[in-house]
């Protein structure tokens, strides 16, 4: 029986058509392979992207926090949190046009990964008893992607992975969102302690005392408490006393707002000689006025003995009494 012989050039393609197809495999097994890292890295620096902008929205909470309280807002009060998170856009959050978010150059400030935050997932709780709370809270609630949906599968990994990190976000299963409390800033109960620019609250516990080396400057005015609770107001209190003549000039004070210089004079000593008689009419007056001073004036009048006529004379002291009202 004759055997029947394959050319050697049949063999050698079909080996060539099968190197190829196995090279082929290999190179879109590698191609699925590296497509599949890129996806997986791009997920990841997503959600550490996310990762940062929620660490810098506390920052921010923190720092609108701070103003209201500075403006004079308690720290225990609801007010030191914006009542909507878009309040935060602006002085707080970089605005995000369209146009740029669109580019990719910036994110909204209610931007996720997954979609947008709601207005109704921010909102401001009491702590403690709701009738009477100790201090507030602001929440926000981070819809995670539904865990059933395979193509978000590993967004979501990612996203739990990355954010579990932070201590402020709570992970309710059940609903599917990530719950991330802002509380008061670190130092509220320092804040407590402290006297406030905004004069708020601030009772102070004991004697201030400033060391002696400083002083307390540029105030409106200060009032010091009266023996049956009522305020006596220093700049009012406050009496500037000279010695005058008559024809001597006393310069005016500057006032606070609402008040205005005033001169009271009291008779000090009244000096005439021998050859006059006192008549019992003494008049301490403002000889002339300008903005800046006064003039004393002092008419004394007496009898002039030895013609019995009654002459004014000036000579005498005068107690100035200078102080706003």
């Amino acid at each position: 029986m004759r055997k029947h012989i394959k050319p050697k050039g049949k063999q050698a393609g079909m080996a060539s058509v099968v190197a190829l197809i196995i090279a082929m495999g290999a190179a879109l097994l590698f191609v699925m392979e590296f497509t599949s890292t890129l996806t997986k890295n791009n997920i990841k620096a997503n959600s550490q992207s996310f990762y940062n902008r929620l660490l810098f929205l506390n920052t921010q909470f923190h720092a609108f926090a701070n103003d209201r309280y500075l403006a004079g807002q308690g720290i225990n009060t609801p007010h030191i949190f914006p009542f909507e998170l878009q309040q935060l856009e602006g002085d707080y959050l970089p605005i995000c046009s369209d146009a740029d978010n669109k580019e990719g150059y910036c994110f909204k400030y209610n931007q996720t990964p997954w979609g947008e935050i709601a207005k109704d997932d921010y909102q401001v709780l009491p702590v403690g008893n709701p009738g009477a709370p100790s201090h507030y809270r602001a929440e926000l609630t981070l819809k995670l992607p539904d865990k059933d949906n395979e193509a978000l599968k590993y967004d979501r990994q990612a996203t739990l992975s990355m954010l579990a990190k932070m201590p402020n976000l709570f992970y309710d299963e059940p609903n599917s969102t990530l719950i991330m409390r802002i509380e008061r800033p670190d130092k509220a109960f320092a804040y407590e302690s402290l006297i406030k620019r905004s004069g708020d609250d601030s009772t102070l516990l004991g004697d201030w005392d400033v060391g002696g080396n400083h002083a307390i400057t540029n105030a409106k005015d200060y009032t010091i408490r009266n023996s049956d609770g009522s305020q006596q107001l220093v700049s009012t209190g406050l009496v500037r006393i000279t010695q005058v003549q008559h024809g001597d000039f006393i310069d005016k004070p500057k006032c606070p707002v609402d008040q205005e210089p005033d001169l009271t004079f009291s008779i000090n000593t009244v000096t005439i000689t021998k050859d006059y008689t006192l008549t019992g009419s003494i008049k301490p007056y403002v000889l002339s006025e300008s903005d800046t001073q006064w003039q004393a004036g002092l008419e004394i009048r007496a009898v002039l003995n030895s013609t019995g006529g009654v002459e004014k004379r000036h000579t005498g002291h005068l107690t100035a009494f200078v102080q706003c009202k």
